[in-house]
Parts: structure tokens; sequence; C-alpha cells
């Protein structure tokens, strides 16, 4: 039959157990979110209806209070791999440190935002602490700085390792060097774009919602197509 063509077809069942998870549909919140952001903005840049613009602001809040309520407890997450890299004597010092860093400041960031979803609740004075979105912003920004600089690391000590190893490598040792490479490439630019909106949303950059949006897009996807592959 054809729905049952359709039920138990490959593609339907990976959907499914991709969106069975939290911080997959926390991810895929993510990228709504900065479609709606962007989308406004070329609404508004178009000259589209009030109604419309707020359809898309209104569709980005939404979205912004779901992730909030998803991403509770994440920080917990963060300070266990933060408490990892500690133990782990045997990884690069600036590696270890970086981990360290990236991750505390994460969940600082996300325990503030955490804070924030309790304001949004009502359970917190919406009044109180107007700044949290600035501290959150800076603790984001620190924990992509230490990301930028673990990255700019790797590259730097796979390099090494090539020019050293030469032709003494191995045909699966190149392979899987040049795997790592891309991968801490892809992850660098990844981080320099989550730094662009991090700086916009301090004010130390000025760039219009529509960039902001469309950065939030692409790393947003990069963090999904990671997730599917893994599902």
């Amino acid at each position: 039959m054809v729905v049952d063509s359709l039920v138990y077809h490959p593609t339907i069942t990976k959907v499914v157990k991709f969106l069975d998870t939290t911080p997959k549909r926390e991810k895929t919140f993510r990228l709504l979110t900065y479609l709606s952001r962007f989308l406004g903005y070329y609404a508004y840049r178009k000259g589209y209806s009030k109604e419309t613009i707020e359809l898309w602001a209104n569709l980005k809040a939404n979205f912004t209070f779901i992730r909030k309520a998803l991403r509770f407890l994440k920080p917990i997450n963060h300070l266990q791999l933060a408490s990892k890299a500690y133990d782990n004597k045997l990884l690069d010092p600036i590696l270890q440190a970086t981990t360290i860093i990236r991750n505390l400041a994460y969940a600082g960031y996300l325990s503030i935002d955490g804070v924030i979803f309790f304001k949004l609740l009502g359970i917190i004075d919406s009044k109180k602490y107007p700044n949290l979105p600035k501290y959150a912003s800076r603790f984001w920004l620190v924990g992509l700085i230490a990301g930028l600089i673990n990255s700019l690391r790797i590259i730097v000590s796979l390099r090494n390792y090539e020019k050293q190893e030469g032709d003494n490598e191995k045909e699966t040792d190149v392979v899987a060097i040049k795997e790592k490479l891309y991968q801490a490439k892809r992850k660098l630019v990844w981080d320099l774009l989550d730094t662009f909106i991090a700086l916009n949303s301090l004010n130390i950059l000025h760039f219009t919602e529509g960039d902001i949006g469309f950065a939030g897009v692409i790393t947003s996807l990069m963090g999904l197509v990671d997730l599917w592959k893994a599902t």
C-alpha cells in the first residue's frame, strides 16, 4: 500500500528518529528563528505590509521562546565537558585550556538564558535584570573566541605534523589528517559566523537584521547537517 510505503520509507524513518531528540529539535528551531529574522528584514526592505512584517517578528519571538525551553538545564552538559577536559592530562595544553574556557563560557551563557526564560514565563519580573541578554552575549562571545583558538591550534598542529612526516605517511593517515583539517576549518568558519552574530548583538558591529539572520541560517544548517549525518 501507498501508506505503508510512506510510513516505512527509510527517509521518513530517519526524519522521525532525527526529530525524536531534544538537541535536534532545538537546532531545528534555531534555523527557524534565524530564517524568520532574515525573512522579516527582507519583507521590511521590500515594502511588504505591516501585518506580514509582524508575522515574521512574532514567529521569531515564538521560536526563540521554544528554543529557550528546549535548552533549559543544558549548562550541566557543558560543565561536564569542561570537567572532562580538565581531567584529560594527555590533551594539548592549548586545546585543553580553550575547551575548558569554551564550555564554561557556554555554561554561563545558557545559565543566563535560563533566567531570561523564567522572565518570559513571568516567574521573574520582566523589568528585573534588563542587561541579561548583553551578559549572555558576552559569555557566548568568550566561548566562541576560545573555539576559534581551539580550531586554529588544531589546524596548525596538523599542518606541522604533515610537514614532519612527509613521505613516511601512510595513505590512511593522509586521509584521516585531511578529514581532521577539513573539520577544523569548517568549525573555524562556523565560529566566525557565530562571532559575527555575537558582535552585532553587543553593538560592536552594526550590520542589518538580514545579515545577522543569514549568518544564523548558515550556521544552523551546518549544525543540522552534522546531526543528520549522526542519525
